[in-house]
């Protein structure tokens, strides 16, 4: 016997709808409701985003097993615009939970220096959204009602993609099997850059080996670790080579054995005196201008305790007077 179709009613995100909606069902392609939620995302999150996983991957022994990487995204909100600014890092416990108490104390610390900011949802890496994501997404809706939920997506079929494999969802209240869901709801979202930002998006691209759009210390520094590389591969033929020779795996070749002795014959040039003279007197001018900056830097902190001091005192004393 058929079941009669199920009935759609139309609200807000907040409330619940009823709609036909498999059990195990976690995303809502298209929302029967008309929010109008409109989502600004800065490159400075991508960015961060990108950081987080790059370390995690570094870090991980099995490439092929990259841990999950989550953190809180931070922005403005004014009605239904959402404006994702800045994120940061999240810490779970040894058992795979969330730790509130660190998401509290760094979200007060961010608070102190951007006080215009909120606490707007969170990001995670992979390809799908899992019953994890869920649980973490109820988690974070205790200290925001309605959280937003942003995926980048790592796997590499989205390497070749020329759109950004970034998802944003928000959360919606459903009905299903005559019992309240959460599901993730996904909607669109524009880049919104700022003019510092661009200069630094600007400056990330150009970090290349190739070209001359690159700046001239990257260049430098990657012509001087392509040199070393160079070295050292050769380095390890002259020595295999050598040992070679002493096993008698390899004939004795008198032309080569005397262009080997010319090259080391070079080495002790290194050790000369005036090398050493050289090398201490560019140490110790390091030195002096890492204990200088110390120095200078310690200076700065002592004034403004001082004047902090200053001022704190000078009011004490009005109040006295006052009084």
């Amino acid at each position: 016997m058929s079941q009669p179709p199920a009935q759609t009613t139309t609200t807000t995100s907040t409330a619940a709808t009823t709609t036909n909606i498999q059990h195990n069902q976690l995303i809502l392609e298209k929302s029967a409701n008309a929010t109008g939620l409109q989502v600004d995302l800065h490159p400075l999150v991508i960015i961060n985003i990108s950081d987080h996983h790059t370390r995690a991957k570094v870090e991980c022994h099995n490439p092929e097993n990259v841990p999950q990487v989550i953190g809180v995204l931070l922005g403005l909100q004014n009605g239904r615009i959402i404006e994702i600014c800045n994120s940061f890092e999240l810490v779970l416990t040894p058992n795979k939970q969330l730790d509130l108490e660190y998401l509290r104390k760094k979200s007060d610390q961010f608070k102190k220096v951007f006080p215009t900011y909120e606490l707007l949802g969170w990001y995670s890496t992979g390809s799908t959204v899992r019953h994890e994501d869920m649980a973490i997404h109820k988690l974070v809706m205790e200290l925001n009602e309605s959280p937003i939920f942003l995926m980048l997506d790592t796997s590499s079929e989205q390497q070749n993609s020329k759109d950004l494999p970034i998802k944003i969802f928000e959360s919606e209240v459903h009905i299903v099997n005559e019992q309240p869901a959460t599901l993730f709801v996904k909607t669109t979202y524009k880049i919104q850059t700022g003019e510092a930002e661009r200069i630094g998006v600007n400056h990330i691209a150009k970090v290349t080996p190739s070209g001359s759009e690159g700046s001239s210390l990257t260049t430098h520094l990657f012509t001087t670790h392509n040199a070393i590389s160079m070295m050292n591969i050769r380095v390890k033929l002259l020595r295999k080579y050598l040992q070679g020779v002493k096993e008698k795996s390899i004939p004795y070749d008198h032309g080569i054995m005397r262009q080997i002795a010319s090259l080391c014959n070079t080495l002790p040039a290194i050790n000369s005196q005036e090398f050493e003279t050289s090398f201490l007197q560019e140490y110790n001018d390091v030195l002096l201008v890492t204990y200088l900056s110390g120095i200078t830097k310690s200076s700065s902190i002592l004034n403004d305790s001082i004047d902090k001091y200053l001022l704190s005192h000078e009011k004490q004393s009005k109040r006295k007077f006052i009084f």
